[in-house]
């Protein structure tokens, strides 16, 4: 039936209705105010259901100017009945809202700017003008009495949201500031400018923090409570100026140009200066100086070290000085924390003095305790040498933490300690020798040289420590502070310069004098070690064997193992030096009374020991290094002392040979001869001429090298005449000394005569000889005057046919004098026979024609002619005996 109906309606037009409603009413109290009113109780309502009503809640959310759905309508309609212009009721929300604390800052600063719109275009009376002024000072009052309390007003622990409300409520009085409308009514009411007004809030915050603070030391009486308030005291400045610079200075800086860290910084520090500057003073004005062990005890609580009351101020002021590094250099200066450091100057020398004593004393026991045994297998040192390097690394972490802010006093101070490091060095060094040296009391008559592993770690000990003392100022990080004192602002490019040659004085220094105690180590070692190495050099020596092998062998082993390497270098090194100067002495107290072949046997001897010092696996002595100068001159000596007297004669030839050719010794004469063997057997010598002579009046006067003349040389014509023999006289004992004649002040004297011996150049035993001429002055009545000689090797001579002598060119030979101070070391050898008969007679003839260094000479100018003749001085053979 229903469906019927509904089909049978039909669309049948369409009508159009428009109306009105409206609740205006006649209302007794039009008046703005009351809108006013209703805005307070309804914002109160909404604020109390909220929970936004209590400004201590750190947590809260500020209120956003929102009303409950059913109180925004009330209020709508009511300002509908009132009829209020949109300037009246931004007006009423501003005067309201303005005055509510947990209003969030950024609907207030837009309610605020609203106004000001309003008011520069001047929608308002003069009435209205007149509460905006009101509510412009009470809301500037307001804030800045919040500002005086800005932790709690704004805590830092509400993280962002305290860090909105306070830049928004900076950006609301700023635009008061800023507007000409809001500012033109603030200075009717005689306002200062907001930015002053903000900066005495602030500095009265401070100020009453600092209050409440000081009141910890009202009442200390104790030093050690006036350190710990102290310390709190600085801790919770530091505390209040970390929240200042992290929280709210870059807020105030950004809003209002107001560097609230820099002068709330300066404000504390200037505080914390005579609560802590006169306490530290005091305290070390007071302590005694470091006499006795108790002295140093009953201050112990004021040290300057990690874990002690004044180590901890330090270092909260360090901290709190650092603070000031994000401030202008203009503002550092006038920190009141500034010189912190210089009120502990007194503390860190007294530490140091502290750490001295304590670190010998440590150490003087770490020796005493350390039973020279290796900690590991895997290192060659013991404990001591671990706990001194302990003791150093100790002190390096107190360096590190103490921070000292001074570069170029840091610099000081580190040298000092360095230095202070390296004389803890040389006194280990001195303590581990000693005890070494009472284990070798122990084994003083050992029948082979004994040496104990602890012996080799104690070695390894102070090389263990003065490696680690040479890396010390590396590891201080003594470079870098150089480096920022080299770039600092004061220009420290001279003191940096003069620190670092300091120091790497220091450093050398100590490091020499460390490489001496190791030596001095050695030379304990084998001071001990040497009477053994005596008796089996001079064993092995007699029984021509390798005693001083076996003797050696087991200690050397051990060191090899035991010794890191460049210990068992030094040591070895050490050793050979002594091994060498003991063949030394006994081969120069048996060379007068021992024949050639004893000295062979020590040859030989001297041989094998060195191929043991320097085996071929590179396990010992380079073998090139180890053949020392010392070395090297022994093995001279014993390969002349070994030889026959006749071979060092024939020696002493070819030595004087090698220097006429090299033309060393000053010319006496030109000797023109013509020398040479037939192959039929014959030698033939024609002495020819001598021209140039030159005659000393006395003998002494001229050197052997410098080839200048003396005091009275002559030049004038002499009576002359050749002497030629050959020599060895004993390899040639059928040939006679063969003479030219004598030929009268003349120069050049002509001889023109020729002499002949049977020989053959194909006899070894020829040409292993010599042929000796000799220039002489004939003087009648007087020994004859030496003027040279020459020598000349018979197995240099060419050999001929008989019909080819005439091919043989003339030869000129160069006469000269042997000097003493040559060194033929043939002579060395053969001066050391006193009881060989050849080499007696060969020196008492080589004696009388050697020339004395000028220094030497006598220079006596009174001889008379009776003593022209070379006189036999009685010391010549000493004069023999060259080093």
């Amino acid at each position: 039936m229903l469906e019927k109906n509904e089909e049978r309606s039909k669309e049948r037009g369409k009508i159009h209705l428009a109306g009105t409603v409206t609740s205006k009413a006649q209302l007794e109290n039009k008046s703005r105010q009351s809108y006013d009113a209703l805005l307070a109780r309804l914002i109160h309502h909404q604020l109390t259901c909220t929970n936004n009503n209590n400004e201590q809640s750190e947590w809260s959310r500020p209120w956003d100017g929102h009303l409950s759905g059913p109180g925004a309508a009330s209020l709508a309609q009511y300002a509908i009945m009132l009829d209020l212009s949109d300037a009246a009721l931004q007006l009423a929300w501003w005067k309201v809202c303005s005055r509510i604390p947990t209003a969030d800052a950024v609907w207030v600063l837009s309610r605020l700017q609203e106004v000001q719109a309003a008011i520069s275009k001047n929608l308002y009376q003069d009435e209205e003008l007149l509460e905006l002024r009101s509510s412009f000072c009470s809301f500037i009052r307001d804030h800045t009495e919040r500002l005086k309390n800005l932790h709690k007003t704004f805590p830092p622990s509400s993280g962002i949201i305290a860090r909105r409300q306070l830049t928004f409520t900076l950006k609301a009085l700023q635009c008061m500031q800023n507007h000409a409308g809001t500012r033109a009514l603030l200075d009717l009411e005689g306002l200062p400018p907001l930015h002053e007004m903000v900066t005495s809030s602030l500095a009265t915050h401070a100020k009453n923090w600092w209050m409440t603070v000081i009141e910890e030391l009202r009442g200390v009486r104790t030093t050690d409570e006036q350190i710990s308030h102290v310390i709190n005291i600085v801790k919770e400045s530091h505390s209040f100026l970390s929240i200042a610079a992290n929280a709210y200075d870059s807020i105030f800086m950004k809003e209002m140009n107001i560097p609230y860290m820099q002068t709330t910084y300066l404000m504390v520090s200037k505080k914390v200066n005579p609560c802590v500057r006169p306490l530290v003073m005091n305290i070390y004005n007071r302590l005694p100086s470091l006499d006795t062990e108790e002295e140093e005890e009953t201050e112990c609580e004021y040290r300057l070290e990690v874990g002690t009351s004044l180590w901890e101020l330090y270092m909260n002021l360090g901290r709190l000085y650092q603070l000031s590094e994000r401030l202008p250099a203009e503002a550092r200066a006038e920190s009141g924390v500034r010189e912190y450091h210089r009120w502990f100057s007194k503390g860190v020398l007294r530490w140091l003095e502290l750490a001295m004593c304590r670190a010998r004393s440590m150490i003087k026991r770490a020796v005493e305790l350390d039973m020279l045994e290796p900690q590991d297998k895997y290192c060659k040192f013991s404990s001591s040498a671990s706990d001194t390097l302990g003791i150093f690394n100790d002190i390096k972490i107190w360096w590190q933490k103490l921070a000292w802010p001074d570069l170029e006093n840091s610099a000081v101070l580190l040298t000092k300690i360095l230095d202070n490091i390296c004389s803890c060095v040389l006194c280990y060094s001195n303590l581990i020798r000693e005890k070494v040296e009472s284990i070798f009391h122990q084994y003083e008559n050992s029948t082979r040289v004994f040496i104990t592993e602890q012996i080799c770690v104690g070695l390894n000990n102070i090389e263990r420590v003065r490696t680690e003392m040479v890396k010390l100022p590396t590891q201080f990080g003594f470079s870098e502070l150089l480096q920022k004192i080299r770039e600092s602002d004061s220009g420290g490019e001279s003191a940096a310069t003069q620190l670092d040659a300091t120091v790497e004085t220091l450093i050398v220094s100590a490091a020499e004098n460390t490489e001496a105690k190791l030596n001095e180590f050695i030379d304990t070692m084998l001071d001990k070690m040497q009477p053994t190495l005596e008796r089996a050099v001079n064993e092995a020596c007699e029984e021509r064997s390798t005693v001083l092998a076996q003797v050696l062998d087991p200690s050397l082993e051990l060191t090899m193992n035991q010794l890191n390497n460049s210990n068992f270098k030094r040591f070895l090194w050490r050793v050979w030096e002594v091994v060498v100067d003991i063949f030394t002495a006994t081969v120069m107290k048996n060379s007068e009374r021992r024949k050639a072949n004893y000295f062979g046997g020590v040859h030989t001897i001297l041989e094998e020991t060195l191929k043991f010092f320097s085996p071929p696996d590179g396990k010992g002595l380079d073998e090139t290094t180890a053949k020392t100068p010392a070395y090297t001159s022994l093995m001279e000596l014993l390969e002349s002392l070994r030889m026959s007297s006749e071979s060092l004669i024939a020696q002493y030839y070819q030595e004087r040979y090698e220097e006429q050719m090299e033309e060393i010794l000053p010319c006496k004469a030109r000797l023109y001869v013509k020398i040479l063997f037939t192959k039929p057997g014959k030698l033939i010598v024609e002495v020819i001429m001598a021209k140039d002579m030159v005659v000393e009046a006395d003998a002494c006067s001229i050197t052997s090298r410098g080839g200048g003349l003396g005091l009275h040389t002559s030049h004038q014509p002499v009576d002359s005449y050749v002497k030629v023999q050959l020599v060895p006289q004993e390899w040639f004992p059928a040939t006679a000394i063969r003479k030219t004649k004598t030929q009268r002040k003349q120069d050049p004297a002509v001889y023109e005569e020729t002499f002949e011996y049977e020989m053959s150049k194909t006899d070894d035993g020829v040409r292993a000889g010599f042929l000796l001429l000799t220039l002489k002055d004939y003087n009648l009545g007087f020994s004859n005057t030496f003027i040279g000689e020459a020598v000349i090797p018979l197995s240099s001579l060419p050999c001929v046919d008989s019909s080819q002598v005439h091919t043989v060119t003339n030869s000129c030979l160069t006469m000269t004098t042997p000097g003493l101070d040559i060194g033929y070391k043939s002579l060395r050898a053969l001066q050391f026979r006193t009881g060989d008969k050849v080499a007696s007679a060969f020196i008492k003839k080589v004696s009388k024609r050697l020339i004395e260094p000028k220094g030497k000479a006598n220079t006596s100018m009174g001889k008379s002619n009776d003593d022209k003749a070379r006189s036999k001085s009685p010391n010549m053979r000493e004069r023999l005996k060259l080093s």
